[in-house]
């Protein structure tokens, strides 16, 4: 997808400068008549929808001035060090002149400096999700001290569908869908979202004052899905999944942008290579956190996703959960039987459940951080993952998943002697009866302009939560208290919007090493294999 963009410097001629702005009169072309800064913006739209609700279309200028110590604060703790730069720039709003505007803006501020501008395409709601403009804010930063900015962009449709065929995501999803393992006193196990329909509502929680989306997309509110206690922990597993190409761009990540105003709605993508992107969740209906003392609260969605070639074959995996991309690394590195990655899911410190993170290793603990030296002493929380054994475990396996193929499971590397195999015929508690297709969010259920199969059809008892922008659960917001002894977090926010690095729908991908370190222990790999240690038989 190519969006054309220019930005450069204009000499001072008086009369081209009047004729741009229209805002110059005989005898004033002088140079202390002229603004200390102006910015003239040549906008074009390029390949606009031929749908209803296009008839509005404006550009929305915010001009920023951020300093860098400002951004790497809130790089650094973006819950806490909102940056002030950020709730009060400069702003206008422009009616569209067509599909090719020219405008002019001399803010009338003295001493006026900036950092950033973006320029956004209004007018577009009926489409959100559906067909992206491209970067939207368009994002340009002062690079220079010239006083006078000019930037030539097109905004550009494409359609957000998945041209990848159906029956093909299914294919490949069903090929590296998982083995789980679990302790076996584990108590919350995955169940799946459509056991819920059509009892659950929503409801709107406010959002705290230095929440980047206060500003980002101006909403002073959220939401949240509530789903019935007495279906907790009930029902068959189901296995949710989306597969996309590996080149693909969320709006908001331009190297430019201001952080924090990703639009999770705005997202392309590319074929390039061919290589692609499995992403699969997990739905527990509750988290019962790593320690006694909590982070309790309804509803967890845990995720992984592999990174394919064009044919087919596995090269790497990512597990996300804490908010944080736990592992990233070579699918080498990892025990697979027929293509299934076997993951383990950790229970909690002191009897807790645990709060369901994935790992792709055996046996061993991570301790986390609690917030503060005290808390970390009281409540030590842990994520403490099951060994593959018969005797202290059991697994969840997928439904195409021959029970005979688990005789001889191969468990380590394959290249030392600590390597050892396991029948784990005994350790089946339940398998994945079905794998539900993610549908892009804004196309779900509508007419297809450029998918393959034609449809969009996603089944009643799922459709709304497949676009729920909002949490799903009914602990939009963590809190302590303190009569029960019990933190309450927060309830996991829908795959297609999540905000902070965990997998999003289409913008987190497997691509180099990397792992978590938390207070004690990391998630990374305990051994290195080859070419010979997924197993195959």
């Amino acid at each position: 997808m190519k969006h054309s963009s220019k930005k450069k410097i204009l000499f001072s001629t008086a009369p081209i400068l009047c004729l741009l702005v229209l805002t110059c009169l005989p005898g004033q072309w002088t140079k202390e008549k002229t603004k200390p800064y102006s910015f003239l913006l040549d906008l074009k739209i390029d390949n606009l929808p031929k749908l209803p609700g296009l008839e509005k279309l404006g550009f929305q200028i915010h001009i920023y001035n951020c300093t860098s110590e400002e951004l790497k604060a809130y790089r650094a703790l973006p819950k806490k060090n909102l940056p002030n730069c950020l709730k009060s720039p400069i702003s206008s709003s422009h009616p569209a002149q067509g599909l090719s505007s020219n405008i002019s803006i001399r803010p009338d501020t003295e001493n006026f400096s900036w950092t950033h501008l973006s320029i956004e395409l209004t007018g577009i709601e009926s489409i959100k999700g559906m067909y992206s403009p491209g970067h939207n804010p368009f994002w340009i930063t002062n690079e220079t001290e010239t006083k006078d900015v000019s930037v030539s962009h097109t905004f550009h449709f494409v359609s957000q569908e998945n041209l990848i065929p159906d029956e093909k995501q299914k294919k490949i999803a069903d090929t590296f869908s998982p083995i789980l393992v679990f302790h076996k006193d584990k108590k919350i196990l995955p169940t799946n979202l459509e056991k819920y329909f059509p009892n659950y509502s929503s409801e709107e929680y406010s959002l705290p004052g230095n929440d980047i989306r206060r500003y980002s997309v101006g909403k002073e509110s959220w939401k949240y899905m509530i789903f019935p206690d007495e279906k907790k922990n009930q029902g068959d597993t189901h296995l949710y999944y989306h597969v996309r190409y590996a080149k693909s761009t969320v709006s908001g990540t331009q190297k430019e942008a201001l952080p924090g105003f990703r639009d999770n709605w705005n997202y392309w993508y590319e074929e390039a290579d061919g290589d692609m992107v499995i992403s699969y969740w997990i739905w527990y209906d509750f988290n019962e956190g790593p320690t006694s003392f909590g982070n309790v609260h309804q509803g967890d969605l845990e995720s992984y996703s592999i990174l394919v070639s064009k044919d087919g074959k596995p090269k790497r995996i990512l597990l996300t959960g804490h908010d944080h991309v736990l592992l990233d690394t070579s699918f080498q590195n990892i025990n697979s039987l027929n293509s299934h990655p076997i993951l383990y899911v950790a229970k909690g410190n002191k009897g807790a459940d645990g709060g369901n993170p994935t790992s792709a290793y055996e046996d061993y603990t991570v301790k986390l951080e609690a917030g503060n030296f005290l808390f970390n002493w009281i409540s030590d929380p842990e994520d403490i993952f099951p060994v593959f054994d018969p005797d202290k475990s059991l697994i969840i396996i997928p439904d195409n998943l021959e029970a005979e193929k688990l005789e001889k499971v191969k468990i380590g590397s394959g290249l030392t002697k600590t390597t050892r195999v396991v029948d784990a015929r005994k350790m089946i508690l339940k398998r994945i009866v079905k794998l539900i297709a993610w549908e892009e969010p804004g196309w779900i259920n509508k007419k297809a302009d450029k998918d393959p199969d034609g449809n969009h059809t996603v089944a009643a008892d799922i459709e709304k939560i497949l676009s729920f922008e909002g949490r799903l659960g009914k602990h939009p917001r963590g809190s302590l208290v303190w009569r029960e002894l019990k933190q309450y977090g927060e309830s996991p926010e829908n795959a297609p919007f999540k905000t902070n690095i965990e997998q999003h729908f289409s913008f987190e991908s497997p691509r180099i090493e990397r792992n978590h370190k938390d207070r004690k222990g990391n998630y990374g790999p305990k051994w290195t294999g080859n070419e010979k240690t997924p197993q195959t038989e």
